[in-house]
């Protein structure tokens, strides 16, 4: 008699707590748990900084290339609906631009603002082609057709990022700051029958510092693993680097980009000299 009122004493308790959750608990019907410890998530608070404590800086722009292994989380689920909700990285930015949670910029000093109506616009505007019909008889009619266009992220193999490296005497040590993002798209011109490829153009920059635009990333989750209970965000994708870049340009008094004076192999020499002497730069900070 004992056993079992210590058994019933158990039971008890935990009937209670599962009725009291109940009304909690509604399951979406691609899942059998709610989901909302990723919606509710806050951005990561910056380390505050002082301008006393910073005795050097430099600026980087980088890309990211999805082509590479560690990289094609970027660009996939290539599904505009993305997979339970999880999104690639440009339908996320896209996404947040239609319905004007974000702000975006023509350049990368973030001084330039696009209008987001405006840019929707142009990506999806219709175009018009000429169409040709054979009747039985082999003669041509030709009519106008209106061919709609949407938003694909397809089209976007890289993104450009602008990020601050600095030291930082309170923080001791070597530090590293996003400022801004921008997809990147390929551009190509028909030249003798043949498309050219011309080079890359960001289609918008995303101020990343900017309060709604860490927001955004700190609730939506990057498809990068097999476990999905522990997806990183894109927050925590950013912050922690969890991508391979190499560098493009770093500031200089010519404001120039290193494809403007090195191409090929010594283009890809440079980025990792820039890389090394900041690397040099962070080891010699150090007394041993």
């Amino acid at each position: 008699m004992r056993r079992f009122g210590k058994i019933l004493l158990l039971f008890i308790p935990l009937a209670t707590f599962s009725e009291g959750w109940a009304q909690y608990v509604t399951p979406q019907p691609s899942d059998y748990y709610e989901r909302t410890m990723t919606w509710e998530q806050k951005p990561q608070e910056f380390e505050y900084v002082r301008e006393i404590d910073v005795y050097w800086e430099k600026l980087l722009w980088c890309t990211i290339d999805l082509r590479e292994k560690e990289n094609q989380y970027f660009y996939f689920p290539i599904a505009k609906e993305g997979i339970r909700g999880r999104k690639n990285l440009a339908y996320v930015l896209w996404d947040a631009i239609v319905s004007n949670e974000i702000e975006i910029y023509e350049d990368d000093e973030l001084k330039i603002p696009l209008d987001n109506d405006v840019v929707v616009a142009r990506a999806t505007r219709s175009d018009t082609i000429e169409v040709a019909v054979y009747d039985d008889y082999g003669e041509a009619e030709y009519s106008t057709v209106t061919v709609p266009k949407e938003f694909l992220s397809d089209d976007i193999y890289q993104y450009s990022f602008k990020q601050a490296v600095y030291l930082d005497r309170a923080q001791s040590g070597m530090q590293m700051r996003k400022l801004g993002l921008a997809p990147l798209e390929e551009r190509y011109k028909e030249i003798d029958g043949e498309m050219e490829f011309l080079g890359t153009v960001p289609l918008f920059w995303v101020p990343m510092n900017a309060l709604p635009v860490r927001v955004l990333f700190a609730k939506k989750e990057a498809y990068c693993r097999e476990n999905l209970v522990h997806l990183p965000t894109w927050e925590y994708a950013f912050n922690s680097n969890m991508f391979t870049w190499f560098i493009t340009r770093e500031d200089n008094v010519y404001n120039r980009a290193i494809h403007d004076y090195l191409s090929g192999e010594d283009a890809l020499l440079e980025s990792q000299r820039i890389e090394e002497e900041i690397m040099n730069i962070s080891l010699d900070m150090w007394e041993y």
